[in-house]
């Protein structure tokens, strides 16, 4: 008789049902209408963001005036940095709108070419130290044109009147809460 490890089973189920895809759609987070957003296999969990352009000018504004951590550069490796860091930042909200899962497999679009290092380090600090979500190791690739992560990112960018349910509201004030110069990171601690 084989001797059954209910443990691992569990484990294994755990991960096939927690595999979360993440894609965008925009050319540019500074320049176009640009959505970041989640979406599970079985299309249970959906949720996104959409960058309005009033947001993206503070932000921009705010970079080039020196009030954050990241020093402003019109250098494209400068813009990239900084650009990983919001995008970063936009998907911990997101994860954090969901219920937190014991583990999660990600599967992420190659959306910041280059910048794959930068991108899990900073998924490892949100959603392993901030939301104690034990992490795997994500794959980067192309998603499926059929994937819910790509088909909701699309259909976000075109929603004008915003009136999809899948939004999640993140605020000028929550993104700085992580780019600002005077703040401790260790579950955002003001000084």
């Amino acid at each position: 008789m084989t001797s059954i490890n209910y443990n691992i089973i569990r484990e294994k189920w755990l991960e096939i049902e927690n595999i979360l895809k993440k894609d965008v759609s925009g050319y540019d987070m500074f320049k176009d209408v640009y959505v970041i957003c989640i979406a599970r296999d079985d299309g249970e969990i959906i949720r996104g963001f959409k960058f309005d352009k009033e947001l993206v000018n503070r932000i921009v504004n705010n970079w080039k005036s020196n009030k954050y951590r990241y020093e402003y550069n019109s250098f494209e490796t400068k813009r990239g940095i900084f650009k990983v860091r919001i995008y970063s930042i936009i998907l911990y909200y997101l994860f954090k709108s969901i219920e937190k899962p014991d583990f999660l497999s990600l599967t992420i679009c190659r959306d910041f070419k280059g910048r794959t290092n930068e991108i899990t380090q900073s998924l490892k600090y949100f959603l392993e130290t901030l939301l104690k979500i034990k992490m795997g190791r994500p794959l980067y690739q192309r998603l499926a044109p059929n994937s819910h992560a790509h088909i909701y990112a699309n259909m976000m960018r075109r929603d004008n009147k915003n009136l999809l349910s899948t939004y999640v509201n993140i605020s000028l004030e929550d993104i700085e809460k992580f780019l600002k110069k005077n703040k401790v990171h260790q579950g955002v601690i003001d000084r």
